[in-house]
């Protein structure tokens, strides 16, 4: 099998420039920190389940509309705001609720998440997606060994590495999830062949909230499974998302703030 042969760290940041230095600094040490603990686990070659896509289209076709729930205790916008969040319990009412997929943040320094926390997901039975700035071959790595089924991967970040990052991911047994921020990264998807495509409807640098539209990521990517990313505050925010084109949605601080999320998830298809 041919093994994609993905670009520097250097490269990568290179080509990210627009992207806030700061946030960027600050994940380039977890990727210096992830070389020096994982230096002799390759990237092996594994294959390719869908595990997550078929999760979300059965969702889909079931009840209308699938939700990835997420995990997360802080964000670069707000800082820690669920610190205290009981994991188990939270995992829990996402399953109960019925959600089709869980989001778990591996990034330490800026969503104070751990892989610890993509390895315990497991026991809820939820195919689980890796989230957090894929910067090089060790975060790849960390989620092949975590038991992902499925990575994320920033477009605005990544760029013309998309589609490279895209294929090492599938390489090993990864569904990669591309993300987008607007319509001018499309090109990156297309080239990527993206079949879960995301678009985040924060801005990374503003982090200003947007109403994305389904329409012309449904023109370009027909077959793909069309997933909304943030801004979803409530169940009527997540029904018309669906009612506006897409497959899914990824939330978290709704769901993390909220006083019952099995009640939230459940209210979603009431």
């Amino acid at each position: 099998m041919h093994k994609p042969v993905l670009p520097t760290l250097d490269q990568v940041l290179a080509a990210a420039a627009p992207t806030p230095a700061t946030h960027l600094g600050r994940v380039v040490l977890s990727e210096a920190q992830r070389a020096h603990v994982m230096p002799n686990s390759p990237l092996e070659a594994r294959p390719l389940e869908h595990t997550f896509e078929r999760a979300l289209l059965n969702a889909k076709q079931q009840r209308g509309g699938a939700i990835i729930a997420e995990y997360k205790r802080a964000s670069p916008s707000l800082g820690a705001f669920a610190a205290d969040r009981d994991f188990r319990e939270q995992l829990l009412a996402y399953r109960n609720g019925g959600a089709a997929c869980v989001s778990i943040l591996a990034e330490p320094n800026l969503f104070q998440g751990s892989t610890a926390d993509v390895v315990a997901a497991a026991e809820f039975g939820m195919p689980r997606i890796y989230k957090g700035f894929v910067l090089g071959e060790a975060h790849l790595k960390e989620a092949q060994a975590s038991g992902a089924q499925a990575v994320l991967l920033i477009a605005r970040v990544l760029k013309a590495y998309t589609a490279v990052f895209a294929d090492a991911a599938r390489s090993a047994g990864l569904e990669p999830l591309v993300e987008l921020h607007d319509l001018s990264e499309i090109d990156y998807a297309r080239q990527a062949k993206a079949r879960l495509v995301g678009i985040n409807a924060r801005d990374l640098a503003s982090f200003s909230i947007s109403s994305p539209d389904a329409s012309p990521l449904r023109a370009a990517f027909p077959d793909a499974v069309l997933i909304r990313e943030s801004g979803l505050r409530d169940p009527e925010d997540i029904q018309a998302a669906f009612a506006q084109g897409f497959d899914a949605v990824l939330i978290g601080e709704a769901l993390m703030r909220s006083e019952d999320p099995q009640k939230f998830l459940e209210a979603v298809y009431a």
